[in-house]
């Protein structure tokens, strides 16, 4: 008869079968808005505080993606100018 262990995978995407299921290994990195230790309660930040702080800076629009408007979303622009060009303008 075989017994089977769990086998964990670690970051790397390796297998690693003496590895204790239980207490996976993870990068000690520090909390992103204040570099204390991350705990992993609160990964990856340090605290609950640091959490609400990340999440209340996306929710009020800090952390944002810049953009350019795009031409082409203006559409009473673009069908005001094809019909000049065609002739349909009453002006």
């Amino acid at each position: 008869m075989q017994i089977l262990l769990p086998l964990t995978v670690s970051y790397d995407g390796m297998t690693d079968p003496d590895q204790d299921s239980t207490s996976p290994a993870l990068p000690e990195q520090p909390c992103p808005l204040c570099r204390k230790p991350m705990q992993l309660s609160y990964r990856p930040f340090c605290s609950k505080h640091c959490a609400d702080l990340d999440l209340s800076r996306w929710l009020n629009g800090v952390y944002a993606v810049p953009a350019t408007p795009d031409p082409l979303d203006d559409d009473d622009e673009m069908l005001a100018q094809l019909a000049k060009e065609i002739g349909l303008d009453d002006a």
